[in-house]
């Protein structure tokens, strides 16, 4: 059978007609198949009304050294078949049996390799997409692992036909047609042995997972495929489902996100809601439920991902940066800490005894341990906030009556940060601490604070 009307006809609805493209080519017949049929379209695009119209293409071939000479081989018959179309041809060679040795994993290593080359080459080149040969095979193959490890809607498309640079133009075929077109041209190929090994998962689905399927199912890959095209179409719904609880529930205040637990809290579903929230800043499946008991946690609460914090403060989750310097809610969680960003340095440390009133500067406070409850929280503050100033017998004063009373003005209002225990307002940094965690006579563990502004 001949591929080639249905894949020219793919190149022109997906736009991929006008584009400059790398051929990722590894001598496999996947990779040859999809080689020759772009072969094929440059010389019916010359002959079309239009001409090539800016469409043009290279291959790419990488040299892994991981199965000896026939490494070379592979390389050698993409090169020679290259020269002999007529079609540039790059070639890198990499040490992956060293790289191995520090990284570990083959297949993540040779995967990261391949692609940061061809995009590091896509960039030299000034070219606009990297094509790989996956089909409707891989594509299944993807959407069943996926599916067996556990995923949420994104993981039934299986693989994408264009994803950022990365384009897929024979993944409406399947491998039959493609072999059948193979022989069909007396393409010549290369077979990599280990594809026929169960070392790795994928191999494990393809040799033996699908063939127990399509003995109960014979089409089984084509209706699987044509699943997850639905699938797809339904992750779109989704996605707009998602993106309009995120406008209604998430807020920027600075450089943190707020999201309401009121509001949350009657959304549903909520346990899919709260993941699709948090996950882009790190939630994985297995931290979803912390995340939901968090919901009625104690306020200073909190759950770490990889570069984020989710933390309970009373009736809001807030998301914000590990890195203080990025961060508008910074957790206290030791007595001895110090640290800087653009705004303020801040350091805090346990101390025997505590200066006379006269000799404490304004950006120190000394305060009773035995009051606080860690993590303490540094903060802006904000509207509604209050505290007991020292020095007032007890009387209750807003934050925002207390700065108007020093007539502080309203550029340096807004610079004004709080440090807070278990929801009470431990210190106006720099301005005025609280009676409740007061030193007294009795005292015997103190905590020494600064707040030191960078502009001052």
């Amino acid at each position: 059978m001949t591929l080639f009307p249905s894949f020219a006809a793919n190149l022109e609805q997906q736009e991929w007609r006008y584009a400059k493209i790398i051929l990722a080519v590894s001598g496999g017949i996947d990779s040859m198949c999809m080689a020759l049929l772009f072969a094929q379209a440059k010389q019916y695009f010359t002959k079309s009304p239009y001409g090539l119209a800016g469409f043009d293409f290279v291959i790419a071939h990488c040299n892994f050294q991981l199965r000896g000479e026939d490494s070379e081989q592979d390389a050698a018959l993409v090169k020679d078949w290259a020269a002999l179309k007529g079609i540039p041809y790059y070639q890198n060679t990499f040490d992956t049996p060293e790289i191995i040795k520090e990284e570990g994993n083959v297949q993540i290593v040779a995967r990261r390799l391949r692609y940061e080359w061809f995009e590091a080459l896509r960039k030299e080149l000034n070219f606009d997409y990297i094509a790989t040969a996956h089909h409707q095979q891989d594509s299944v193959e993807t959407l069943l692992m996926n599916f067996f490890k556990g995923t949420g809607i994104e993981g039934l498309h299986g693989i994408l036909p264009e994803k950022g640079r990365i384009i897929r133009p024979l993944l409406s075929f399947n491998k039959t047609d493609i072999a059948a077109y193979a022989a069909q041209e007396k393409l010549v190929w290369r077979e990599d042995v280990s594809n026929q090994k169960t070392d790795y998962l994928r191999n494990k689905v393809r040799l033996e997972l699908l063939p127990g399927i399509e003995k109960v199912f014979p089409n089984a890959v084509t209706s699987i495929y044509q699943n997850s095209l639905r699938f797809g179409e339904i992750e779109e719904l989704y996605k707009q489902s998602i993106q309009g609880y995120r406008k209604k529930l998430v807020e920027q205040r600075g450089k943190d996100l707020y999201i309401p637990l009121r509001k949350l809290v009657q959304c549903r579903p909520l346990s899919t809601i709260v993941y699709e929230l948090l996950k882009p800043f790190g939630l994985g499946p297995a931290q979803l439920h912390d995340a939901l008991q968090l919901i009625d946690s104690d306020s200073g609460r909190y759950i770490n991902f990889e570069q984020y914090r989710l933390l309970k403060d009373r009736n809001f989750f807030i998301i914000t940066p590990l890195e203080t310097k990025n961060s508008d809610n910074i957790l206290v969680e030791e007595p001895t800490v110090h640290f800087e960003n653009e705004q303020f340095s801040f350091r805090s440390k346990p101390v025997k005894d505590m200066p006379k009133p006269a000799q404490i500067a304004a950006a120190e406070a000394y305060i009773d341990v035995k009051h606080l409850k860690f993590p303490l929280l540094l903060r802006p503050w904000r509207i509604g906030d209050y505290l007991y100033p020292i020095g007032m017998g007890m009387k209750k004063k807003k934050v925002k009556k207390l700065l108007i009373d020093l007539k502080i003005p309203q550029h340096e209002k807004d610079a004004v940060w709080v440090l807070e225990s278990n929801k009470k307002i431990v210190w106006v940094c720099g301005i005025r601490s609280d009676e409740r965690f007061k030193v007294k006579p009795e005292t015997k563990d103190i905590l020494h604070l600064h707040f030191q502004k960078n502009n001052t």
